[in-house]
């Protein structure tokens, strides 16, 4: 009962994306995607991660301090030892596993804090601070919290098409940072088939 009511709050929160293309209608994006949302959503409550965002928000970085780690950050393609520290740990090896175990759906994920900053990212992301692109901004929402799902892109850290999905994580009810997950295309493609073939059959 609780899952049928978390999928209906979803698709309430549900923030229209960009089209795929021709060959996807935004009811399809939907469809296709109810299931992997309600999933990200319920891993973003993990007490793990939870208090894994606490402790980075609990430290009161400055917006300044965070954009110097980020220009550090974006200066070198090195996996220097700030950047690998954010896969180790408890959490950071939990969320790695995850990749490597569904690497055929997923192709990165990464939490952040109540700025946008990276808490743990697997694989390296592209940027350390998240706080000024829409995925972030429209699930963090203020502090309110809502789902996102972004339009298919070309993801640079990856090298791979794909599209992010962004939910809040929170604590007690307060939205205090947020997950993304990156969602292959290629998976996206095979659950429209799966679909496709599945109608086809229920109507012979």
């Amino acid at each position: 009962m609780k899952i049928k009511i978390l999928i209906l709050w979803i698709s309430l929160l549900f923030i229209s994306s960009s089209s795929f293309g021709s060959s996807l209608s935004q009811t399809e994006i939907q469809q296709l995607l109810k299931t992997k949302i309600s999933d990200i959503y319920l891993l973003a409550q993990l007490s793990l991660l939870v208090n894994a965002v606490r402790m980075q928000n609990d430290k009161n970085m400055s917006l300044e301090a965070i954009k110097q780690l980020n220009k550090e950050w974006t200066s070198t393609d090195e996996l220097t030892p700030f950047k690998k520290s954010l896969q180790e740990g408890q959490a950071g090896k939990f969320l790695k596993r995850i990749i490597h175990r569904k690497k055929e759906v997923y192709n990165e994920v990464f939490l952040t804090d109540n700025q946008g900053a990276n808490v743990l990212a697997y694989p390296v992301t592209s940027d350390y601070w998240q706080g000024d692109e829409a995925k972030w901004k429209e699930a963090f929402n203020a502090g309110k919290g809502k789902v996102y799902v972004g339009p298919v892109e070309f993801d640079e850290s990856t090298g791979i098409n794909a599209v992010q999905i962004s939910v809040p994580v929170l604590d007690d009810g307060k939205t205090i940072g947020v997950l993304v997950m990156g969602l292959k295309l290629s998976y996206i493609e095979s659950e429209k088939i799966k679909k496709s073939r599945y109608s086809k059959k229920s109507k012979q």
